[in-house]
């Protein structure tokens, strides 16, 4: 051949066509499930996926995918976990994090699934974006279980710390505490209530079943009051003894809406 040198490098150019793409995102976290059952990777730029395996690394705006059996567990810069469960897709748009001041932030949007949120080691966590097509989170030394459904409904439950859930751009922000939950409907409505039993064992986190939703029974489930891009007054959400009612954020974007999807 008269430029072996040349077909070769073309031969890698079409076999690794996103390799220099990938490489311009920064390294974000790791995989730390040991056990490899069928999660991928869609790298930025690209349409082709690609199995992520015990401490592989992921990049920022990889969108991470696991099939109707397949679970993973990711670990970003400053030991913040997130656990994906089964049939989930998120996307990991940005994450920051200096070491030696422990500051930074970041912003990761949940498609559909269930998923696991526990909180490392930063000390302006406040400056960390969950966004799903409904809602966007402001956490603060939490972990949470959420769950979205293909439609968009959201529910943000409250194991330990706070959040400020907001529905879509126009709604104000609602806090929760530890023991409840904030429900955000495809409308955009939000309610806040007491926080259901929630799975302990990783495996077992999937969307759980739920009775269609109405404008009825959005109203009388849960004890919780509704919201369609107001304040409500706080004493009366029941959510075991904590305030639900929402502090207005001003740092806070909000999500796009469920017909839209993530943006």
């Amino acid at each position: 051949m008269k430029y072996p040198a040349l077909a070769l490098t073309l031969v890698i150019a079409a076999l690794l066509p996103n390799a220099s793409l990938r490489a311009a995102q920064p390294n974000i976290g790791v995989v730390t499930q040991r056990d490899y059952n069928g999660a991928t990777v869609e790298p930025s730029g690209s349409s082709a996926t690609h199995a992520i395996l015990f401490k592989d690394g992921v990049f920022a705006l990889d969108t991470v995918r696991t099939g109707t059996t397949a679970t993973t567990e990711l670990q970003f810069l400053d030991q913040t976990k997130i656990q994906v469960g089964s049939g989930a897709e998120l996307r990991l748009d940005d994450f920051v994090y200096n070491a030696a001041t422990t500051q930074g932030g970041g912003k990761i949007s949940f498609a559909v699934g269930a998923f696991r949120y526990v909180g490392g080691k930063m000390t302006t966590e406040e400056n960390i974006r969950l966004r799903t097509p409904t809602a966007t989170m402001i956490i603060r030394g939490t972990e949470l279980v959420i769950y979205v459904w293909p439609d968009g409904t959201t529910q943000v439950n409250v194991v330990s710390g706070a959040v400020e859930v907001s529905g879509c751009a126009t709604s104000a922000n609602r806090l929760a505490m530890t023991g409840m939950q904030v429900n955000v409907t495809p409308d955009c409505a939000t309610s806040v209530a007491a926080a259901p039993a929630l799975p302990a064992d990783f495996a077992a986190l999937s969307l759980p079943d739920r009775e269609p939703e109405s404008d009825g029974n959005r109203r009388g489930k849960g004890g919780g009051d509704n919201d369609r891009g107001h304040d409500s007054d706080p004493g009366r959400s029941k959510g075991g003894g904590s305030q639900g009612g929402g502090s207005s954020s001003g740092g806070s974007s909000g999500g796009g809406n469920a017909s839209g999807g993530l943006h």
